[in-house]
């Protein structure tokens, strides 16, 4: 039995093609893994980022009442 070298890189080229289409279906499956994980991490800080978000407005719209008669750009003499 003879090899010949184009049977030889054939069978090299399509073991590398069956383990990269290995590699990409197991990065699929990681990133729709983290896609998942992150969704449900947004899921549970909306709520509160929106509540900090209510707050720091009541916050700064307080501030604006308290010290509405000082400006920046008054030049002292």
């Amino acid at each position: 039995m003879k090899l010949d070298l184009q049977s030889f890189f054939s069978a090299v080229a399509l073991g590398m093609l069956g383990w990269a289409s290995l590699q990409v279906y197991q990065m699929n499956a990681s990133v729709s893994l983290i896609s998942y994980k992150v969704d449900e991490n947004y899921d549970m800080i909306k709520p509160m980022w929106q509540d900090f978000l209510v707050r720091s407005a009541r916050n700064d719209e307080s501030w604006n009442d308290e010290f509405s008669s000082l400006h920046p750009s008054r030049k002292d003499k």
